[in-house]
């Protein structure tokens, strides 16, 4: 089961917003996050949407 779009960049996943941070400069690159909504915490950061599911996956989220 994929991630259900919400808004523009914006997706939920197994108790997580995910969001498209957008393009960070000094890094060259674009940075998603993945912020718990129960906690409103930014649990998880990565390059990828694909990175940030497989994080939370691999963490056994809900």
């Amino acid at each position: 089961m994929g991630a259900k779009k919400i808004g523009n960049g914006q997706y939920e996943y197994k108790g997580y917003k995910i969001y498209n941070c957008g393009y960070h400069h000094p890094d060259h690159c674009v940075w998603w996050e993945a912020v718990n909504a129960k906690t409103s915490c930014a649990d998880y950061h990565a390059h990828t949407k694909k990175e940030i599911m497989d994080m939370i996956d691999d963490d056994g989220a809900a």
